[in-house]
């Protein structure tokens, strides 16, 4: 029988409730994605200090309505120019698209006495018409963008100044009204314009185009590498020809406000220099021509900021040469600042996202007679299964008949099939890292995938996503709901999966980064089935890695790698926090799983050393070393050399197996006793170990512990 653990007598395990660090601060603030806007808004807040200090009634709410009611229609022309340098072109003939728009519109209105609503059809068809040509020249013919469009630019506004000078006489003189058209021009719905409301609602539509949907996803992906969006099956002239006719829909929108707002066209300044205006708001908000970056905000205040400038220059009775050698100086000057800004970013990112904190594990204890150098390598009597046929099998799993299943490094669960365990094939491609697995109830396999969250696969080798997010950290700037690190999980006896995000902060890649900073990145985690719902169980752990259920099913284990302890959580006060299982470790934990005789085998992933420990002491040591020493040469603890401890039921340390200097069982992460053997994976391993225990049950097995011999 196992022994009953005294919750209330172990000693309580501080946990943050925040982590307060003026440097992860700035480093969050500097990765989040509108940080790149910085130097757009600033130099639009600049202009508006400047206008109000020096015009007055500037902002009056009659003025700003007058400003909205003129800006709709360059605005919109500036997103149509955006949806296409997203998706890696250029458009040169906005501005006779704009103008050739207007002019349909006008003459549909007032020559074919057409409804509004069949006007504004026309007005979209005609810019359509024009982005449908641009598209299947440049995208489906994959000709150049830029003389693509040169000659459109240039072939719509002779076509424009033929058509509007046989017509602009009758046109003008034309004596229709409409309610509908001059409500269009005129009129305001809750003080706002409605050509302003178009533009509203059209900057929502493209930013909803550029974050949900899948057809922003290709624009974006097209945009930022062709080659790669190619291979990876997204049709890219496809693509590019609609990302071009979206774009003529929204200059024809443009052509039509305008037409209702002015009611006349003229063909000496119609749509003339709109094209490289919109071109100059882009490369302002954007701080250049960037492909594969869709952004209507910063695209709209860089638009607010030039058309702003513009207009305050020529209210004050600037003359207009005057007014365009300032505005080159100015543009110059926002965006030589900008692209400073924006190249040393990175750098300054770089610098400070790490940000190192005094660690100190403690003293091994409970180790006495049971070091590598006090006790025989007993794994060097294990046998190698699949030697060379798995890549990094950071955890193994058995089921009742004895079969053996396990991580691959190329995003696979393999299946090693008893007795002889030489049979390995593939039970499912889940593509990303499988690290932690568990059986389920019905025997299906339950993993933690690094970067996807947790993923369930049954043995026909269907694949389902449960979940990939939890609840936002109340007092984080960096939104840290996405599951970044998942590690290891377990299941309670009511089917709620207990998981941890060992560091919210790195990736499978640069994990030993978090043991570097050794701050409490990590989080234990849990997805309910029923509800399907994920909560954060308990925030800020200190790489929380292995979960293991205790045998009686009330208690949690969760390995604290670089603490080198295991804490436990009563699954009945959850909000009590952990408390401390076993401490003083000579190593790192990994994962835990449950023994035949009651206790808990742990996975030791790497050793101690007294360097190390040291080093662990000196935040702004490692700080520097990181800075100025190659990661290659990185000073880490003894991560190729591991083993495996056992404990009884109540976290005493009672064996220790550790391999020979020169065996091959390094790294080792996880380990699962089964009839009377111990099955060992490592995620650095090519092989599995398999090691004959010397008094162990021989019927035991992992699935009969949790569900029952007949589950």
């Amino acid at each position: 029988m196992p022994a009953q653990i005294d919750f209330a007598s172990l000693p309580k395990q501080h946990v943050p409730l925040w982590v307060v660090s003026p440097r992860r601060v700035l480093a969050d603030i500097l990765a989040k994605g509108w940080i790149e806007s910085t130097i757009p808004f600033l130099a639009l807040l600049c202009v508006l200090v400047g206008i109000a200090l020096t015009t007055d009634d500037y902002f009056s709410p009659a003025n700003l309505q007058n400003l909205a009611q003129y800006a709709a229609d360059g605005g919109l022309v500036v997103l149509a120019l955006l949806i296409v340098v997203a998706a890696g072109g250029i458009d040169l003939s906005v501005g006779s698209n704009f103008a050739m728009s207007a002019f349909v519109a006008l003459y549909c209105f007032h020559i074919l006495q057409l409804p509004v609503p069949a006007v504004l059809l026309l007005a979209l068809a005609s810019g359509a018409v024009v982005g449908t040509v641009n598209g299947i020249v440049a995208g489906l013919l994959g000709c150049g963008a830029l003389l693509t469009t040169l000659g459109t630019m240039i072939a719509v506004r002779a076509l424009f100044a033929i058509a509007a000078q046989a017509e602009l006489v009758e046109i003008s003189t034309s004596s229709r009204t409409d309610d509908l058209w001059d409500w269009i021009g005129f009129e305001k719905l809750l003080g706002v314009p409605i050509g302003a409301w178009c533009l509203i609602i059209v900057s929502v539509l493209v930013f909803v185009l550029f974050r949900q949907l899948r057809f922003g996803w290709h624009i974006l992906a097209v945009g930022g590498n062709r080659k790669a969006a190619r291979h990876g099956g997204i049709p890219v002239r496809t693509t590019v020809f609609l990302a071009y006719l979206l774009a003529g829909l929204i200059v024809g929108l443009a052509g039509f406000l305008f037409a209702a707002r002015q009611n006349s066209i003229s063909v000496a300044d119609t749509g003339i220099g709109m094209e490289f205006f919109a071109l100059t708001a882009l490369v302002v908000g954007l701080g250049g021509f960037v492909p594969g970056k869709g952004s209507p905000v910063t695209a709209l205040i860089g638009f607010a900021t030039i058309y702003l400038l513009n207009n305050a220059m020529i209210n004050a009775g600037y003359r207009g040469d005057f007014v365009q050698i300032w505005m080159g100086g100015i543009i110059i000057l926002i965006l030589t600042i900008d692209v400073r800004f924006r190249k040393n970013r990175h750098r300054l990112l770089a610098s400070t996202y790490l940000d190192p904190v005094a660690l100190d594990a403690g003293p091994v204890q409970g180790m006495k007679g049971l070091m590598p150098n006090e006790i025989e390598p007993k794994l060097r009597a294990a046998q190698i299964l699949a030697s060379g046929r798995v890549d990094g099998p950071e955890d193994v799993i058995l089921d009742a008949e004895g079969n053996l299943y396990c991580g691959n490094r190329n995003g696979c669960i393999l299946k090693i099939a008893a007795p002889d365990y030489s049979d390995v094939s593939v039970l499912a491609k889940i593509g990303g890292r499988p690290l932690g697995l568990a059986f389920d109830r019905e025997g299906r396999i339950v993993t933690c995938v690094a970067g996807m969250g947790l993923i369930r696969v049954t043995m026909e080798g269907a694949v389902e996503l449960l979940t990939d997010e939890t609840s936002r950290s109340l007092f984080s700037v960096q939104d840290d709901t996405a599951i970044r690190m998942a590690d290891d999980l377990d299941i309670a006896p009511d089917g709620v999966i207990y998981f941890t995000d060992a560091t919210k902060r790195y990736d499978i890649d640069n994990w030993g980064l978090d043991l570097l900073e050794g701050r409490p990145n990590g989080r234990l985690l849990s997805f309910d089935p029923k509800s399907r719902k994920t909560r954060t169980v308990c925030d800020n752990l200190l790489f929380p890695n292995g979960v293991c259920l205790t045998h009686d099913g009330k208690h949690l284990l969760v390995a604290s790698t670089w603490a080198c302890s295991i804490l436990i959580f009563d699954l009945a006060r959850l909000s009590d926090g952990p408390r401390v299982f076993l401490s003083g470790l000579p190593g790192y934990p990994d994962n835990i799983n449950r023994t035949s005789d009651g206790g808990y085998w742990v996975a030791l992933a790497g050793m101690r050393n007294p360097i190390f420990d040291k080093v662990l002491k000196y935040p702004e040591l490692r700080r520097r070393m990181t800075r100025r020493v190659p990661p290659t040469n990185w000073l880490f603890g003894n991560l190729n050399i591991g083993g495996v401890l056992k404990t009884d039921g109540l976290g005493k340390v009672v064996d220790a197996l550790w391999d020979a200097p020169n065996g091959p069982l390094y790294m080792i992460t996880s380990m699962r006793e089964h009839r009377g053997a111990l099955f060992l994976g490592g995620v650095t391993n090519d092989k599995i170990g398999r090691l004959a225990l010397d008094g162990a049950d021989a019927g035991w097995t992992g699935p009969a512990s949790y569900w029952g011999r007949t589950g």
